[in-house]
């Protein structure tokens, strides 16, 4: 009886040592688990930190002074290492590094670590370390915000291509299906979309002579390997302030052509008007601001050269018909027409088939450029062809073989007259 209890008092202890060595162990994986879950939240708030530093630069035009930061102009690096003063709930201490190289450019480097000690001394270090780049404005070729917010009609087509590298155009390559079309609620009538929609949830209405290639079709979820780092959701972005607008003062504007050597800003007090044969040549980098209305009408146009530039702000309405604007670089970026409204701006300046618009277009005349008015109704009439991207809170494309051909390149495109901020362009290391 003696042997038998003690064979059974050394198992019994051989049992008891082994659960708790297994409690040890566990314990000890909880904490790193717990460590590391602590350093990758450590880590995020060093990338939050960058951005809101790289930000407040944006939106300072270069006045803002790092505070805290150790710059090296030379290697183009800033740094804050250490941030301290972090614990954890349970009272493990942490500290954050953090450093941006090419803090002075549109594609800064953030590496982020966050660290956590564990109890026993063991250290855990959690790097994050990201590309970001000035947030798309253009995303896609039409993006648009109210909940009644695209339709495209009858023989109407959107596609996309790419004028970079080389500035190639349009009908010099085949069309893509890379376009995105970003809005609450889409209606395709007899349409064509070469390319995908985001509709934030609520599936795209679609007619039998409609062709779509969808991230919302009934069959199931299309998906693209290329697009993982894409953002397909419309940013928006107020247009800047008179008083913080960037380039020259030019004055009221002057009799065409506009050929300053440097981007130059020119004032129409009251409305810009183009009928006639009136004719406003761009010929180097301009930026207009029209306390009135934009209007284009009979033969009067306006004309960029190879060596110009326009980014054209409109207080009032944006009508471009006749003549329009002859974008000659076919580079999209090089034109952009932006409309400064506010939120509730529900202001009606045309009349079309019964609904009304604060924005038109209808031309004959290619569009290479851009067009921004997210409070505002925007209406491209045929035979209207847009090569660029088109922004409203509701925008309606039809009727009569238009087209909308999206140029890819707008994607990483920023316009001096908003401040775009920083966003993650592309996780390097999580």
């Amino acid at each position: 009886m003696v042997l038998v209890a003690l064979c059974l008092t050394i198992v019994l202890g051989i049992a008891v040592a082994g659960y708790v060595a297994l409690c040890a162990r566990t314990m000890v994986l909880s904490n790193r688990s717990f460590c590391y879950t602590s350093s990758t939240q450590l880590a995020e708030t060093g990338l939050e930190e960058a951005l809101w530093a790289l930000n407040q630069g944006r939106n300072t035009r270069g006045g803002y002074s790092w505070q805290g930061w150790t710059i090296d102009n030379t290697s183009g690096t800033a740094a804050k290492e250490p941030m301290t003063g972090f614990a954890t709930n349970k009272g493990v201490p942490g500290v954050v590094n953090v450093r941006v190289d090419g803090f002075r450019t549109d594609s800064p480097t953030i590496t982020a670590h966050g660290i956590c000690q564990m109890p026993d001394g063991i250290t855990i270090d959690k790097e994050l370390k990201i590309q970001a780049q000035p947030a798309a404005l253009f995303t896609g070729p039409v993006g648009a915000y109210s909940s009644t917010s695209f339709t495209i009609n009858w023989t109407d087509t959107i596609d996309s291509y790419m004028t970079t590298p080389g500035h190639v155009d349009y009908s010099a390559q085949t069309p893509t299906d890379q376009a995105i079309v970003s809005a609450p609620n889409v209606s395709v009538n007899a349409a064509n979309l070469l390319g995908y929609v985001a509709t934030r949830g609520s599936a795209p209405i679609y007619t039998t002579r409609g062709t779509v290639k969808s991230l919302h079709t009934s069959s199931g979820v299309d998906r693209d390997a290329s697009r993982v780092f894409t953002n397909a959701n419309q940013n928006l972005f107020d247009v800047l302030p008179d008083a913080n607008l960037p380039g020259e003062l030019g004055g009221t504007l002057p009799p065409s052509p506009l050929a300053p050597s440097r981007l130059t800003r020119y004032q129409v007090y009251g409305d810009l008007t183009l009928a006639g044969l009136a004719t406003l040549t761009i010929d180097g980098p301009v930026i207009i601001v029209v306390s009135g209305n934009l209007s284009i009408s009979g033969y009067g146009s306006i004309v960029i050269t190879s060596n110009g530039s326009a980014q054209i702000i409109v207080a009032g309405s944006i009508d471009i018909q006749g003549g329009g604007i002859d974008n000659q670089t076919k580079v999209p970026s090089n034109l952009a027409v932006f409309r400064r409204s506010s939120p509730g701006d529900n202001s009606a300046y045309f009349n079309v088939d019964g609904s009304t618009y604060s924005a038109r277009l209808q031309t004959s005349t290619p569009f290479y450029g851009v067009i921004y008015d997210p409070y505002g109704s925007l209406i491209v009439y045929g035979p209207s062809t847009v090569l660029g991207s088109l922004v409203a809170n509701v925008v309606t494309v039809g009727y009569g073989n238009g087209a909308i051909h999206y140029d890819l390149s707008l994607r990483h495109a920023t316009f001096s007259a908003l401040n775009t901020s920083y966003d993650i362009a592309q996780w390097l290391a999580n």
